[in-house]
């Protein structure tokens, strides 16, 4: 009996990676090695961009090259800084690295051709994109003092979306004050199950499945973990991340200080806050579950959490959704921004950077003219 059962564990065991093998070679999903081979490990953060690596990564709703230069972010090589140049390095996790859309179209090179479009020669801007898929503010912060002294920053700006920083913070926290988590925790096994689930395409279809075969019998699907920061009665993890991401993003604009550059924040929404049919669908699923979806409240949260930072802060929200057709401001099946989406956002950025002054004055040093 017991080498049946055995042999039954080995079966599935081998089935399991069989299929998880053909969803990430087939699927064009980000478990893909293609995608995969863009990141390498770093004893600080985790992983970070791979110096160097490139590859085309192509879905249902887009086919686009990457390439991640050799100071491993993404766009094009650079050399040493030039003394009229002034870099703005953008921070942040997926929306920001947007690999949905050409290096050219990312709000990153569109304001950059923005502000140079505008500058007083001999002063050239260069905005580098220090997006980095699956970050949080943690990450973001541990990675604070690479990216000080390797990218040379005038500005830094930190892309705050307000849909999972929270709970990514949440799930990273013990890694932000240098400690090892016990294996045991309960909250630490939970998250430790969820990094797992996020890992997996197999693991995450088949949830999928489940949550599709509860709501064909009319159960109560469960929302999805990134609506949690909207909920009008949100979990422990909310407000806690909350407060690891203000720690986080505290610690980045204390480096940025340090280096004597100034730090601003850009809060970014979720999709369903511009777009009133999903929403309305997103809404009814967690009302089903029995809670209430509060449309603008994961802004509101994070606005209030870093709010004592006392930093420049730019809240996307209001003009997206002035904006006409705000709809196709994202993509439909990846919630990420498209290429008019970033045109948008580099608009306002270079309206916020102008009038909060936080770009040097014409042909002044860096750090000068600024609040």
């Amino acid at each position: 009996m017991i080498k049946r059962i055995l042999l039954v564990v080995a079966v599935l065991f081998v089935q399991f990676w069989i299929f998880e093998a053909g969803l990430r070679w087939h699927a064009g999903l980000e478990a893909a090695p293609g995608f995969q081979s863009l990141f390498t490990p770093d004893p600080v953060a985790g992983y970070r961009l791979k110096p160097g690596a490139s590859t085309r990564f192509t879905t249902a709703e887009f086919s686009t090259d990457i390439r991640i230069n050799h100071a491993g972010v993404r766009g094009p090589d650079f050399g040493p800084k030039a003394p009229d140049e002034r870099r703005i390095v953008v921070l942040g996790d997926s929306m920001v690295l947007a690999v949905q859309v050409a290096e050219a179209h990312t709000f990153c090179q569109r304001l950059e051709e923005r502000l140079n479009a505008a500058a007083v020669p001999p002063v050239r801007y260069r905005v580098i994109n220090g997006g980095v898929q699956g970050y949080g503010p943690v990450e973001m912060a541990l990675a604070a003092d690479r990216v000080m002294a390797e990218l040379q920053p005038d500005v830094v700006v930190i892309g705050a979306y307000a849909a999972n920083d929270a709970t990514e913070a949440a799930d990273s926290a013990a890694r932000l004050d240098g400690a090892t988590p016990t294996p045991l925790d309960p909250d630490e096994l939970q998250r430790s199950t969820r990094r797992i689930l996020r890992r997996s395409m197999v693991l995450q279809v088949a949830r999928m499945r489940a949550i599709q075969a509860l709501d064909g019998m009319g159960r109560a699907p469960v929302p999805q973990r990134p609506l949690v920061a909207y909920l009008e009665d949100p979990p422990a993890d909310v407000p806690f991340g909350l407060e690891v991401t203000a720690r986080a993003f505290s610690r980045l604009a204390s480096a940025a200080a340090g280096a004597g550059v100034p730090a601003a924040v850009v809060i970014i929404p979720a999709r369903f806050q511009i777009d009133d049919d999903d929403y309305g669908r997103l809404a009814e699923i967690v009302r089903t579950s029995g809670g209430t979806l509060v449309r603008d409240s994961g802004t509101d949260r994070m606005r209030a959490a870093l709010t004592p930072l006392n930093v420049p802060m730019l809240d996307l929200l209001p003009p997206l959704r002035a904006e006409p057709d705000p709809v196709g401001l994202y993509f439909r099946q990846n919630a990420h921004f498209t290429p008019r989406g970033h045109d948008v956002i580099a608009a306002q950025l270079e309206r916020f950077l102008r009038e909060r002054r936080l770009l040097p004055d014409a042909g002044a040093p860096p750090g000068a003219g600024r609040d």
